[in-house]
């Protein structure tokens, strides 16, 4: 039951994440810059997580090591500020559709990586989980293949790199750790060191004075709940089969964008979806049975 309850947790993050694309698009026609909606996306959620820290995990955040406390730091640091800003820089370059099958190529990257590394099985199942959920990834956003500089491919598949040492190295070192507290920590971090590109320090400040509910809106769904829902799902189910389970995340974006930007769906992208749905039910069905038979 505790691998069932992460297979929720971590399609529910990715549904969260997937409100990322409208939030996006609403901070651009605000004039929000990329950088400048991460800061106030990471700060916002990290202040959020305080607060309620303090009142509902205070132990656990009292008890939380100096080690927990840094290795948080540095993957925030590392990995979602790193990861975040690289994705935002090749989206300037490529066309939303490569940037997004560049990121998504991380569930490749992260079975690989554990395989080698973290020493995890690789069962045929997760095997072809992989190809359905890759081939399903292809069709799902492949409508644009520009890209104007080999700089922006790079960073693309840098992105994609650095979220599966994220994913990896949080299940490994983060494993006995409180998701909650981690995830403040790994936000806080995000979110200070993005502050460093502003020039003009009154600049966040002006923006979260115009669209405050906008903002916190924003941290609450993609980040508050989107990572805590991930830590804690991550601490119960293997890192390739989190990084498969969350790429609900890419099919939750085109439904909210059907829905709330008025974005056509085509036959070829429902066709993509639909082979990353049956990917990630094989892979569900699959490990469950494995768990009851124990």
């Amino acid at each position: 039951m505790m691998k069932k309850r992460g297979y929720i947790e971590v399609i529910l993050s990715g549904i969260c994440f997937g409100f990322l694309g409208y939030f996006g698009k609403t901070a651009y026609s605000y004039n929000i810059k990329p950088f400048e909606l991460l800061a106030l996306r990471y700060t916002t959620s990290a202040i959020i997580m305080l607060a309620a820290s303090l009142v509902f995990y205070f132990k656990d955040l009292k008890n939380f090591t100096k080690k927990e406390m840094m290795v948080s730091l540095l993957l925030g640091i590392f990995g979602y500020a790193l990861f975040s800003s690289l994705f935002f820089y090749a989206l300037s370059g490529l066309s939303a559709s490569l940037t997004v099958l560049l990121l998504y190529t991380y569930p490749i990257m992260v079975a690989l990586l554990s395989f080698f590394i973290l020493k995890e099985s690789m069962s045929l199942t997760k095997i072809f989980s992989i190809i359905m959920v890759s081939v399903g990834m292809y069709f799902l956003v492949s409508a644009e293949w520009n890209f104007n500089s080999l700089n922006y491919f790079i960073a693309g598949i840098g992105a994609a790199f650095f979220y599966s040492l994220y994913i990896m190295l949080s299940r490994k070192q983060l494993k006995q750790s409180h998701p909650f507290i981690s995830s403040f920590y790994v936000q806080l971090s995000a979110g200070l060191v993005l502050f460093l590109n502003f020039k003009d320090l009154s600049r966040p400040f002006k923006i979260f004075e115009e669209h405050y509910f906008f903002i916190i809106l924003m941290a609450f769904i993609c980040s508050f709940m989107a990572m805590t829902l991930f830590l804690t799902g991550l601490k119960k189910i293997t890192s390739t089969e989190t990084s498969i389970l969350s790429t609900t995340e890419p099919i939750s974006g085109i439904i909210i964008a059907y829905f709330f930007l008025n974005e056509k769906i085509s036959l070829i992208q429902l066709f993509g979806g639909g082979l990353i749905l049956i990917g990630i039910i094989l892979l569900s069905i699959f490990e469950l049975k494995k768990e009851i038979s124990y």
